[in-house]
């Protein structure tokens, strides 16, 4: 399964969707679009086909065609339906379940059997009613509103579930005690249970012995019997901004989009907490399935026990109050003719940016650049000559600006081989700055404590200092128990903090209707 998406079919909007797999051509938002033309087309969405095929380039929206029982319009439907239904054509198929107001679409590759993902549908569902309506009373809605209300919930019920190649049946469906112990059923007696136990320990009963979990035993994600010569633990923390600019540069629209990585290498079982300055500050959040949901339900702790090697411990996205100015902005004036066109960059960026990269893609029937009438001016006045190249195969141009010379204007004339070439909507922009603290995020967000506690020793706590350099915890051990100590109490191997990434889309100057921002910085390692 390359993505999941949940569409409210009353609202016509994206509820919530699923990671796509880096394997996948699609964006979740032009799916959602093509999805959502198909809902103003249909006033029955019972006529919505259960199996959609993709394009493979260029995703247009996706139309079906109506049975006619009028003769004379039988080439015309067949002609319709030969273009949605060749599955030559396409790479990929969307997959779809419709129960009242809620739209579950699966995107997967066209060679998977459909039955497999439909049988993963239809077991999804059901765990949805089991865990946001557990009645007895035969009423089985999930409305739209019960996915918003329970955003961390289902993401990780689909992190848990969801099929992949190495499994196209599914995860953890052979196991539903794994799921059941993850993310435990909000029943009244469950409540009471905790109740009870709270009271015995309350009573200083310690012949009590809680019922055994999975974090006492084998764990599915962390293989037994570790070891590792070093005792090391990285975390990154990277977030992308998207902002919708106005003609005049004005933001209208701003969201953080975050994701916390980490590489672990540290021996036997160790148990990890994490916790944030702020938490408040996260908005909706989803987490491997390593984490303890309630821990970070009840006290915004990120609890866990980390597999080992890399992986992605959360991802969030939210909206900041104070929308902060962009650190570089492009405007661009373009025009075209038959056998060519021009463009004019304005770049200007924070000064804190020690090196930017520009790069765009001029059109499929782009034949080249003319370097005679390539300028490039300072923000001074005076003429620089950035390095610049020219790839042929993919009808792209890049530009490379150091230190002052960023903030420029960049003008110049390209050729193509028809009138109907179209350049690129995005200009991709790169850049590197030095980051005077690499553990504070865009947000605000900060990497308070970290604790680790290896099973059957005491724990290990250090709070993160703001140090200006990336810090990699490494020591050398005689014991686990000791490498842990020192691991959570050292600081070595400084590093360069470095933020980079950027992705910008224009609209020509003859129709200003505003641009989209994304920008992507790794906030710090340790």
């Amino acid at each position: 399964m390359d993505g999941l998406l949940l569409i409210n079919t009353k609202n016509r909007t994206l509820i919530l969707n699923s990671r796509f797999s880096s394997t996948s051509t699609y964006h979740p938002l032009t799916i959602t679009h093509s999805l959502i033309h198909l809902i103003i087309t249909h006033h029955n969405l019972d006529n919505i086909p259960t199996i959609l095929h993709l394009p493979t380039i260029d995703i247009e929206p996706i139309t079906t065609t109506t049975s006619q029982s009028d003769e004379d319009d039988d080439d015309d439907d067949d002609d319709d339906e030969a273009q949605l239904n060749s599955p030559a054509t396409h790479a990929s198929i969307c997959c779809n379940l419709i129960r009242h107001q809620l739209w579950l679409a699966c995107v997967t590759s066209a060679d998977m059997e459909p039955s497999i993902i439909f049988e993963y549908l239809n077991q999804f569902w059901n765990l949805l009613i089991k865990y946001l309506n557990p009645t007895t009373s035969g009423n089985k809605i999930i409305s739209p509103s019960m996915i918003e209300a329970n955003f961390e919930l289902v993401y990780q019920l689909i992190h848990l579930t969801a099929p992949t190649r190495e499994n196209p049946f599914g995860k953890n469906w052979s196991q539903l005690e794994l799921i059941d112990e993850l993310i435990p059923i909000k029943t009244k007696l469950l409540s009471k249970l905790i109740s009870d136990a709270t009271e015995t320990l309350n009573r200083g009963k310690h012949q009590y012995r809680p019922k055994p979990t999975i974090f006492s035993s084998t764990i599915p994600w962390r293989p037994h019997g570790l070891e590792h010569a070093k005792q090391e633990i990285w975390l990154d923390l990277i977030e992308s901004i998207s902002a919708t600019l106005d003609p005049e540069g004005h933001i209208l629209r701003f969201e953080v989009v975050g994701v916390v990585d980490i590489q672990s290498k540290l021996s036997g079982l160790p148990d990890i907490s994490l916790k944030f300055t702020d938490p408040t500050k996260i908005g909706k959040v989803g987490f491997h399935s390593c984490v303890r949901y309630n821990k970070w339900e009840k006290e915004k702790i990120i609890s866990f026990i980390p597999p080992d090697g890399r992986f992605r411990l959360m991802s969030y996205r939210s909206t900041p109050i104070h929308s902060s100015s962009l650190p570089v902005t492009v405007r661009s004036t373009i025009s075209q003719g038959d056998q060519g066109g021009s463009f004019k960059l304005a770049v200007t960026c924070l000064s804190a940016i020690s090196r930017l990269t520009l790069r765009w893609q001029l059109g499929k029937l782009a034949t080249g650049i003319i370097p005679e009438q390539l300028h490039c001016r300072a923000r001074d006045g005076r003429n620089i000559q950035p390095s610049w190249e020219w790839d042929e195969a993919k009808k792209e141009i890049s530009w490379s600006l150091q230190g002052e010379d960023a903030n420029c204007c960049i003008t110049g004339l390209w050729r193509h081989r028809s009138k109907e070439n179209e350049p690129s909507h995005a200009i991709g922009v790169e850049f590197e700055s030095r980051v005077g603290s690499p553990n504070l995020s865009f947000l605000g967000l900060k990497v308070d404590k970290m604790e680790i506690q290896q099973q059957g020793s005491s724990s290990a706590a250090h709070p993160f200092l703001n140090n200006t350099h990336h810090d990699h915890h490494a020591h050398h051990r005689d014991a686990t128990s000791n490498g842990l100590a020192s691991l959570a109490a050292s600081f070595v191997t400084p590093a360069a903090a470095v933020s980079k990434g950027v992705k910008m889309k224009f609209r020509s100057s003859r129709n200003p209707s505003g641009c989209t921002y994304n920008y992507e910085a790794g906030a710090g390692v340790w």
